[in-house]
């Protein structure tokens, strides 16, 4: 993503990035609102999908992203700020910087992503008090044990950071590559 000096405006990018991040967190809401109803409002219920290595088992994480970070407390309404500056920021990015519709899409999962749990946490109460985002999807290691449980939003920011590392990765390696100079790129741009 190369910055561009031209003036903020609107562009497909712009529209993809909207588009992604709108499905995005929609789907994640709407998928924690459904896990709550097949599954109810009792942590700890759960349903198997795919035995032995895929179930559905409600939690409310209290923390971050795959439960890192334990108890974030009861902060809700920073965490719904937080989300929607997440976004404007993203957007930003997006309109500012020369961005192509993959770079655009994977952000848009990223603010989609943060939309989703940032939007959880400040408007969910968890049982027993306090806020807590809804995780439900558990990935069960055949020698025994599991990933964190998580929800579609952790997924998207995963998702969205893999893609622009991977991007990025790509980008290095073709600028490092044999003839891949000024002439080179010149030539490959028109």
């Amino acid at each position: 993503m190369a910055q561009s000096g031209a003036p903020l405006r609107f562009s497909p990018q712009l529209a993809w990035f909207a588009v992604a991040t709108l499905i995005g967190g929609g789907c994640d809401l709407q998928s924690k609102s459904w896990a709550l109803s097949t599954l109810g409002e009792v942590p700890g219920q759960a349903m198997m999908l795919v035995e032995p290595w895929l179930e559905l088992e409600l939690t409310y994480n209290r923390g971050t992203a795959f439960s890192l970070i334990p108890d974030l407390g009861a902060s809700r309404l920073v965490f719904g700020v937080i989300a929607i500056a997440v976004v404007v920021l993203l957007a930003f990015m997006v309109a500012r910087w020369k961005s192509d519709r993959v770079e655009a899409i994977a952000l848009g999962a990223l603010a989609g992503g943060a939309l989703g749990n940032g939007l959880d946490r400040a408007l969910r109460e968890a049982p027993g008090g306090g806020t807590g985002v809804i995780d439900f999807i558990k990935l069960n290691y055949p020698w025994g044990g599991n990933w964190p449980i998580f929800n579609i939003a952790d997924a998207l920011v995963l998702v969205g950071v893999a893609v622009l590392l991977l991007r990025r990765m790509r980008a290095v390696e073709e600028d490092a590559a044999p003839g891949a100079g000024a002439g080179a790129t010149a030539t490959a741009g028109g």
